[in-house]
């Protein structure tokens, strides 16, 4: 008896469903008969119902859940990064590590005021936090600890960097791991240092913004470090963007250091400017980029450029990428060296990917270090 029950339960649920379905696809026909619908209002009407009826996929319920955590006041965020690294001129050749773990928050306090936090957990320390207020597209001031505006790359998220890590020429000219900053505080400023600056996109020309633009007074000491000089460093970029896509522009950075460099016997205050020039183009398939930097470190002349270009050769998955990097740390002897690298980027989910990267470097005898081969395998995980 309960089994007869159950089933003649179920066939009127079929049913009713059935019959629903009947019924709206007849009450949208007479609809359509009166004139009160279109034939295509009432196929869009339908379309709707379909896609409505249908099992969310795996990221729509993903999406789910990030809107049920977030509010426009308060969104969480981060990433993490899992490194393998081959190098055949290193003592241990074989290396695993977590390489960074990032957490985030931000959001709206008002229709004009934003704010952003964002924190390393693997060396633990504060990356960013700023305050944003922007009155219209053509004016922004953000004020806190943030990427310094030069160099295009340097404005670029690891997430989204081609790469597995950054250009030496980058790395060793905006306050990253190579350059002279490093000296004052031990740390990787990761391109970012304590300021305010104002920016913002002008003419706008159809579909883009003819002109941004960017400038701003900084500490000079680099993340999470109290000031060690009565002086203040700017930096700033200007970009031209003639037809959409294609950016060209022109930027320095001028200000001081404070470090030793005469084995740590003496701390003085060093000149540390730099200026360059920026190009990038891109579309749904392709992204190229080139910059070219000159720099004075306390009177040691360097000189860095780049080129990059990266091809999908299958759409939002999977893309092939080259970069050729050339570095001079001291033009007055030529101490350079030339990176090679070829990767591939392989999207399993949105944001998140596995990277595969080979580098070759050929160093200078000045340089004073042997040619190498590394390769990198990198998980990066989104969320």
């Amino acid at each position: 008896m309960k089994k007869l029950l159950l089933s003649g339960t179920m066939l009127l649920s079929f049913l009713c469903a059935f019959g629903q379905k009947s019924d709206d696809s007849a009450l949208l026909k007479k609809l359509v008969d009166k004139q009160i619908l279109t034939q295509q209002e009432a196929d869009q009407i339908a379309q709707e119902d379909n896609k409505q009826s249908q099992p969310a996929s795996f990221t729509q319920k993903v999406d789910k859940v990030r809107d049920a955590f977030n509010t426009p006041y308060m969104k969480f965020g981060g990433y993490g990064m899992l490194l393998y690294k081959y190098s055949d001129v290193s003592n241990v050749k074989h290396d695993f590590e977590p390489r960074v773990v990032f957490l985030n928050m931000g959001g709206q306090l008002t229709n004009t005021i934003g704010y952003f936090v964002m924190a390393e957990l693997v060396d633990p320390l504060l990356h960013e936090l700023y305050l944003d207020w922007t009155p219209t597209k053509a004016f922004n001031i953000r004020a806190g600890q943030f990427k310094v505006p030069f160099s295009f790359e340097n404005q670029i998220s690891l997430t989204n960097l081609e790469t597995v890590v950054y250009s030496r020429t980058i790395s060793s000219l905006v306050s990253m791991s190579d350059d002279v900053m490093k000296l004052q505080n031990n740390k990787n400023n990761g391109g970012r240092d304590i300021g305010i600056q104002a920016s913002g996109s002008l003419f706008p020309t159809g579909n883009h913004d003819l002109l941004q633009y960017s400038m701003g007074v900084f500490q000079g000491s680099g993340i999470t470090t109290r000031e060690q000089n009565n002086t203040k460093d700017f930096a700033g970029t200007l970009t031209v963007q003639p037809i959409k896509g294609l950016r060209v522009g022109a930027g320095g950075y001028f200000g001081q250091a404070t470090y030793s460099n005469d084995g740590g016997i003496t701390t003085s205050d060093h000149v540390r400017n730099r200026w360059g020039i920026s190009s990038d183009y891109q579309t749904d398939r392709l992204t190229a980029r080139a910059e070219w930097f000159k720099a004075n470190d306390g009177g040691i002349d360097r000189e860095g450029v780049y080129g990059s270009l990266m091809y999908y050769l299958i759409p939002k998955k999977f893309n092939a990428v080259g970069k050729v990097d050339y570095f001079n740390k001291d033009k007055n002897i030529n101490s350079e060296v030339m990176d090679y690298t070829l990767g591939l980027n392989y999207y399993f989910f949105p944001q998140c990917r596995f990277q595969l990267n080979y580098t070759y470097s050929d160093y200078s005898n000045k340089w004073g270090a042997e040619n190498s081969n590394v390769v990198q395998a990198q998980l990066q995980i989104v969320f």
